[in-house]
């Protein structure tokens, strides 16, 4: 699942990245594509260029072209006046009104009588065309027109014959500047260089807002997060980061942060377990420790001058030392269970043969004692329970132990009773002795806790048996607890699950 998650999130990262890469491009061109298409227009109709000859974009930049049909229709109308009406072209009047129609357009009229100009719109242009234009053919009536001019100035004219009414005949000649700048070639390189400018830097401003928002941001949040936990703040919580490239990487620093402070903790647990363990190894061994000092010292003082005062004194420091033996070895278990040190081996085994090997172990011992092992089972013979069978003796035995702690009684008895309940098997242990306080009841399972007052009562014991016997159903998955009333005793159960029921939650 997290493998999926994690390709859709790459998918969707490369994907972006495609976007950002593609879109500002093809913004570019609809936005070029539209200014072109828009200026193609105004210039066709400035120019009178159709439909159906409007030019390439391209040709745009081609002054010539523009120019030559920007006086095409004004050439036309020459031809049909030189026609009908031939004599107009000796008319100043209308020749001068005609010219400054043309002026408009970067162009002039000149006309030419039996080899004389009768009239030149532009006076200053004269001596790089007049030549030119007396050396054309009369008859030349081609629409796109000739080239003249010298010095490097180049001019387009059209020339057309004309017979005047008296006989005589001449050339009437629309003469284009081709060295000016159109102002719609020099609109369009602008206007296109503009465009090109301001989506470049919309787009440049979107790929950078973007890239802040959505890859400096976050870089900067995870920079800070991880200060905060260099300086030991676990704590500090990263703002949230939904549909984001870097939600992926914030769910696993989240993750990680979350394992560090569950390791910090554990640590110092760790860190004040052994403190207080070291605090109680040095309170539990003192008592005995002095006590196996005192008796060796009568010893080697001659205290012990009779045999049988000597075989008191070696017994008590013998006691002594399993005392101790039996607190090192609970101390040092503890530890390795709570530091998860040591294993577990969990294998199936029939409860009701298990505890009564376990009853049958510890009753000899208890006989010596004078207290009474009953046992009964209510569980039949097929059912399993999937249990560490040393860790599971070691909690009957760490319970009846601590029962045989506080019977003090002339008859003492502990009732071991097994039972079959749904998916489980339900332990419990109960003795007759003394009982356990409401108020002390919660705090039973805790580790170096005794009902007693004094550390030094006759109970003795490291108060670690029922807390390692509570870490080892834990880790069983089962439960512990406790009921008791003063004066009656107390009851201790505890449950495991049944084979078929641990299989079927470790498969699911």
């Amino acid at each position: 699942m997290e493998i999926k998650r994690r390709k859709k999130k790459e998918r969707k990262t490369r994907n972006t990245f495609i976007v950002l890469a593609v879109c500002p491009i093809l913004v570019l061109i609809l936005m070029v594509a539209l200014f072109v298409y828009g200026e193609m227009k105004s210039i066709c109709n400035t120019y009178q260029i159709s439909a159906d000859e409007m030019p390439s974009p391209y040709s745009l930049f081609d002054r010539v072209l523009l120019l030559n049909s920007y006086t095409k229709y004004d050439y036309m109308d020459l031809q049909d006046r030189a026609m009908r009406d031939p004599k107009v072209f000796l008319d100043n009047d209308y020749l001068k009104k005609e010219n400054d129609y043309l002026k408009e357009k970067y162009s002039f009229l000149a006309v030419i009588v039996d080899g004389e100009f009768t009239f030149f719109g532009d006076i200053k242009k004269y001596d790089y065309v007049y030549r030119d234009l007396l050396i054309a053919n009369n008859n030349y009536s081609e629409e796109n027109g000739q080239y003249c001019g010298k010095e490097g100035q180049k001019f387009l004219f059209k020339k057309l014959g004309v017979i005047f009414p008296d006989g005589r005949t001449g050339s009437v000649c629309i003469v284009t500047d081709l060295n000016v700048n159109l102002p719609h070639i020099t609109v369009f390189s602008v206007g296109l260089v503009g465009i090109i400018v301001v989506v470049c830097v919309l787009i440049v401003a979107g790929i950078i807002g973007h890239t802040y928002y959505n890859i400096l941001v976050p870089i900067r949040q995870l920079q800070l997060a991880a200060i905060h936990i260099s300086e030991g703040d676990l704590e500090y919580e990263l703002p949230s980061m939904q549909g984001n490239e870097f939600e992926g990487l914030y769910r696993d620093f989240d993750n990680m942060q979350t394992r560090l402070r569950e390791t910090t903790e554990e640590r110092n647990r760790a860190d004040a377990l052994t403190k207080e363990v070291i605090g109680n190894i040095s309170h539990d061994l003192k008592t005995p420790l002095t006590a196996i000092k005192g008796y060796a010292e009568g010893i080697m003082d001659g205290v012990a001058a009779t045999p049988e005062r000597m075989e008191r004194y070696v017994k008590t420091i013998y006691t002594k030392a399993v005392d101790m033996a039996v607190l090192v070895d609970e101390l040092s278990y503890f530890t390795k269970i709570y530091q998860k040190v040591e294993n577990f081996r969990f294998q199936p085994v029939k409860a009701n043969y298990f505890f009564a090997q376990c009853i049958s172990d510890m009753s000899l011992d208890l006989e010596i004692s004078n207290i009474q092992l009953l046992y009964q089972c209510d569980v039949p013979e097929e059912v399993e329970i999937s249990i560490d069978e040393e860790k599971i003796k070691r909690v009957v035995a760490n319970i009846v132990g601590n029962a045989v702690k506080y019977i003090q009684k002339e008859q003492g008895m502990i009732l071991v009773d097994v039972e079959e309940q749904d998916s489980r098997v339900q332990v419990m242990i109960r003795d007759n002795g003394k009982g356990i306080g409401k108020e002390e009841l919660p705090y039973i399972f805790e580790r170096f806790y005794r009902t007693d007052s004094s550390r030094n009562s006759q109970t003795g014991g490291s108060g670690l048996g029922l807390a390692i016997a509570k870490k080892i159903m834990d880790e069983h998955g089962g439960e512990i607890w406790a009921e008791s009333e003063i004066g009656k005793g107390t009851a201790i159960y505890f449950t495991l699950r049944k084979t078929t029921e641990h299989k079927e939650e470790e498969n699911g």
